[in-house]
């Protein structure tokens, strides 16, 4: 937050009230808009933006949105091309995301492991790399498809990530499509019906997720009964600090700043 501009008690502009509350009035107005700024960019932390995720139109039940984007080798990948054949877990993510690193490294289970679990039990695992969430100085935000490739590459080798990374384009076209936020998830089953999806990536969720599924598909195959369950929930979950801040400092020192000032607007501890 920038410092009040100080006046010389010995100049009359000292005694200017008009002045002074010209110069207040100007720096509030600054601290409110570098205050909405960090709150557009880092949305996640509200309620309401968690409220208004589950009440978009990519909603639970219905066709998920089709889309085709380019793996790292340049093949192209159809969601639409795998109906009747996979489920499809799609997980979006980048580089200078803490929560996407702490997922892939640390979750409990990891999606890692997930994938591991359940590639050969019919479900195909894709992460979406989509814009940057704490960009920095060495890891800026990126804008062209060959950089947005080399950050690909970066997290796929440096996170050991074992299942195929999608680009999306640089308008981040299918995070848009989806409402995705840094590192939603979405789970399409063989029909090609929407069956879950959570603006955060957490692994115990998602591990109970996908036994259920797989038990819903072997009833439907023995032509037993299945009821069918809606279910709603808000989740508060907790971030991995000291994975969040080696994230930061791999983006670089504005990446940290950033959060930093994140927290201090919030009025949270790091």
């Amino acid at each position: 937050m920038a410092a009040v501009k100080s006046f010389d008690t010995d100049s009359p502009a000292f005694y200017d009230h008009d002045l002074v509350e010209s110069v207040l009035t100007k720096q509030a107005r600054r601290n409110m808009a570098e205050q909405e700024l960090m709150r557009k960019r880092f949305f996640a932390v509200s309620m309401d933006a968690a409220v208004r995720f589950g009440t978009n139109e990519v909603r639970v039940g219905a066709a998920a949105p089709d889309f085709e984007l380019p793996d790292l080798q340049g093949r192209r990948v159809c969601l639409s091309q795998l109906r009747g054949k996979s489920h499809v877990v799609l997980m979006f993510g980048n580089l200078t995301c803490g929560a996407t690193v702490t997922q892939l490294r640390a979750g409990k289970p990891t999606i890692r492991s997930l994938y591991t679990r359940y590639r050969t039990k019919g479900f195909k695992f894709f992460l979406v790399y989509s814009r940057e969430t704490h960009p920095g100085e060495y890891v800026p935000q990126t804008t062209s498809m060959d950089g947005r490739r080399r950050n690909a590459l970066r997290l796929r080798e440096e996170e050991k990530v074992n299942f195929p990374i999608l680009l999306d384009s640089i308008d981040n076209r299918v995070r848009n499509l989806y409402h995705g936020w840094s590192n939603g998830i979405f789970v399409v089953n063989k029909d090609g019906l929407l069956v879950f999806k959570s603006a955060w990536t957490y692994g115990p969720e998602m591990a109970q997720l996908l036994k259920d599924l797989c038990a819903w598909k072997k009833a439907e195959a023995r032509n037993e009964l299945v009821r069918f369950c809606y279910s709603e929930r808000i989740v508060g979950l907790l971030r991995d600090k000291k994975i969040s801040s080696s994230v930061h400092r791999r983006a670089g020192p504005q990446a940290a700043r950033d959060f930093t000032q994140l927290l201090k607007e919030e009025g949270k501890r790091g």
